[in-house]
């Protein structure tokens, strides 16, 4: 990385054509880059790009005085590293001179990030940085008087100055250590970046509904204070929590990115939109063990796991994927407790031991059932999975691929910290773990997961954050298996889409120029989920019904301006579409629909719908949210029908009133008209459909409750979803 390397100057993208300064690529960045094999070009470009404006964002490193907070948004096992790793570069070639790692809570997660950073940046050997780690202690007062002699040559000019990097746990006493000593330096006009990574875990405030700080939290504050000239850069794939925290909070993002993943990777929407039939196998109800019952002997669908997967891992020697330094892996991730783990592990080495005597013994008496089982778990692999080999082929490399698979618990029940893996040391991997295998762990090579956990308290982000199957495997895909259970696959449908509809909304908002400070907070969930831990959350967010049935707005009567203008917007709607006349036999006149369609496309009622105001606040958050789903389910299926009844009232000739409750607010009593068993009328409530959005539109005059005062022909629009097209919808007030 030599510094004559020519410098390249990167306009930014059109998300951030109004920054005040622009970067330039120098030898740190395109060294990196032009190192990175596995990268397309169209990759690279892209990279460059998406670095370029995030570092356009953060604050001009050729003034003083300025702090920001960014956040950058990626996909779980996606490349955020490779981001934030191309951050840091192109931060040294802009004259930064300081970059903080802030790289998780756990000490794999942060060996990890260290031994990439260290990798990537080709650290040794270009002698362009300084490199130091809080772990076991190896920042302390040596290595702070190195840091300040780089200082002291950059502000001399010298050339060779190096550019600082330190990687600190997220963990309060590291970070205190960190700032104490950071304290004693002269910091005031040094550029710095500080990178959190996984920047909605720990970091956030945990305490802020109580008035008070958590504890690290307070210390990521104590070590901002010393940098008056810096930017804060969290990084993460799932940043509900980050964007529902208060907007004066010091780690509210004033500007945001989301990333684009590359070519080959694999993601929710491949798992469990496209691949959910072939990809994603259930685990009974009966195979979760119950912590009151242990069970005895491991279930049957951990053994159709350990089938698939070694099946996998037998292709991949046949095909030499050992010979080319890559790896196959199997996870496992059951409930926290470790002696679950344990419990597990010795299964799994049971197992392995059991089938390798198997293997090796033709006389033995499970030799043909074991065979068999081998047999079908291959044929059902080959079925997603495009390979020359066959079973024949398989099983003569069978014993090896056993055999030669190495079990590890990640925890820290033997030792006091998860232990690293030494990807480098051995082909096939199986681990075993909780916390050691949730957010930020790579796991290379994963081919089968094996989840027999609840969803915990229905957290989307946690729940997400253990999506440790997805990543850059499309060249393996068909080799995949995911075992969930029927409860972690529902949630890991529905968090497909919601994950898609924040992107989109921010991606959509960036693009127009605008700031994460003011994008409205708006989350798809299933009534099940909530988008993040409840003890972060200081904006006051409006929860839409979370079941199907029908949804009516309290006040629809309350100004007679608005109430005006409604009308004009459903008379419009009836004149605009075609309608006819709706009766079944026996209904008397009243009880007739003047006009009736089942036919019109919701797509097209949408904008009409979208017209209707009301005074009350909580009516105007549930008509939004209710037209941020139905545009939802517009969008996934533009040709969807809908019913749409307009009943009989004023506006048809029919005396129709309907008087206000002694409630305090008013609401309309008896809004639809009741069940007539002579006539055979079911009752305007059973006039619905089962498969689709109805609308009913009904139109009364509506007197006070003392008769006092009419408010006439006030239209009233009540919708009924149907239960499988429900969604929870989660807004800012």
């Amino acid at each position: 990385m030599g510094e004559s390397k020519s410098i390249i100057k990167v306009a930014p993208s059109s998300a951030v054509a109004n920054s005040k300064w622009s970067p330039i690529q120098g030898s740190a960045f395109s060294d990196m880059l032009g190192a990175n094999t596995s990268l397309s070009q169209e990759e690279k470009d892209r990279l460059s790009e998406e670095t370029t404006s995030i570092l356009a964002q953060c604050v001009d490193p050729a003034k003083t005085g300025d702090v920001n907070t960014g956040l950058v948004i990626g996909y779980v096992q996606s490349g955020k590293t490779l981001s934030f790793t191309g951050l840091a570069a192109l931060a040294r070639d802009n004259q930064f001179r300081l970059v903080i790692l802030l790289a998780g809570t756990t000490n794999n997660l942060v060996e990890q990030s260290h031994a990439r950073l260290k990798d990537d940046l080709d650290i040794d050997a270009t002698r362009e940085w300084k490199l130091f780690t809080t772990q076991q202690k190896g920042f302390q007062q040596s290595e702070l008087d190195r840091v300040n002699m780089e200082l002291a040559r950059w502000r001399r000019g010298n050339p060779r100055a190096r550019t600082i990097l330190i990687v600190s746990m997220k963990q309060h006493q590291h970070l205190d250590s960190l700032s104490k000593l950071l304290s004693a330096s002269d910091l005031s006009d040094v550029p710095t970046l500080i990178i959190d990574d996984e920047g909605d875990q720990a970091g956030i405030n945990t305490r802020a509904k109580q008035n008070e700080e958590s504890t690290t939290y307070s210390r990521i504050l104590e070590l901002r204070k010393l940098f008056p000239h810096h930017s804060y850069l969290a990084y993460t794939a799932t940043p509900q929590a980050p964007l529902l925290i208060s907007r004066i909070d010091t780690l509210s993002p004033d500007f945001g990115c989301v990333l684009t993943p590359g070519s080959k990777y694999v993601g929710g929407q491949e798992f469990f939109v496209e691949g959910a039939s072939k990809l994603i196998e259930p685990i009974p109800a009966g195979d979760v063990p119950d912590k009151n019952e242990p069970p005895t002997e491991p279930p049957r669908s951990l053994l159709a796991a350990l089938r698939h997967y070694f099946v996998g891992v037998a292709i991949g020697l046949l095909e030499e994927e050992d010979q080319k330094g890559r790896n196959r892996s199997m996870m496992i991730h059951p409930a926290v407790p470790k002696d679950e783990h344990l419990m597990f592990a010795r299964w799994i080495k049971q197992t392995k031991e059991n089938w390798s005597i198997i293997l090796q013994n033709e006389e033995h008496e499970d030799y043909g059932d074991l065979i068999a089982a081998f047999e079908l778990s291959t044929k059902e692999l080959l079925d997603t999975y495009n390979t020359p080999f066959a079973f024949a082929d398989v099983l003569s490399v069978l014993f090896d691929a056993i055999e030669e698979t190495a079990v590890v618990e990640l925890n820290t029940r033997e030792k006091y910290r998860i232990p690293s893996v030494d990807w480098k040391g051995e082909y096939s991997w199986i681990l075993v773990g909780g916390i050691g295998l949730d957010r930020g762990f790579t796991v290379e090579g994963l081919t089968v997961s094996y989840m027999p956990r609840s969803t915990g308290v229905g957290n989307a982000d946690n729940i997400q954050q253990r999506a440790r199957f997805f990543g850059y495997k499309k060249g393996y895909l068909g080799l995949c298996r995911i075992y969930l259970t029927a409860e972690n696959i529902d949630a890991f449908t529905d968090y497909v889409k919601h994950e898609e509809s924040i992107r989109g909304s921010i991606r959509h908002h960036l693009q127009q120029g605008k700031t994460l400070k003011d994008w409205r907070r708006t989350y798809f969930l299933d009534q099940s989920l909530k988008p993040t831990r409840s003890s972060v959350i200081l904006l006051e967010m409006y929860q839409s019904k979370g079941r199907g049935g029908w949804v009516i707005p309290d006040h629809p009567f309350d100004d007679s301006e608005i109430v005006a203008e409604n009308r004009e917007v459903v008379d419009d709607i009836i004149s605009d579409f075609d309608f006819q006349g709706y009766a079944e036999a026996g209904w008397n006149e009243k009880q007739k629909v003047p006009a009736f369609s089942d036919t019109i496309k919701l797509a097209d009622l949408l904008p009409r719908i979208g017209q209707l105001r009301y005074k009350w606040p909580d009516d105007n958050l549930q008509h939004s949210a209710l037209l941020l789903g139905l545009e939802r389910l517009a969008n996934e299926e533009p040709d969807m029908p809908c019913s749409f009844y307009a009943l009989s009232g004023p506006w048809s000739g029919v005396e129709a009133v309907r008087s206000l409750g002694d409630t305090s607010p008013p609401k309309v009593k008896n809004l639809f008209q009741g069940k007539n068993d002579p006539t055979n009328y079911p009752g305007a409530r059973a006039l619905v459909s089962a498969e689709m959005i109805t609308f009913q539109l009904h139109r009364y005059d509506i007197q006070t409750s003392d008769k006092k005062r009419t408010i006439r022909d006030v239209p009233i629009l009540a919708v009924h979803v149907p239960d499988h097209l429900m969604e929870r919808v989660w807004i800012e007030r």
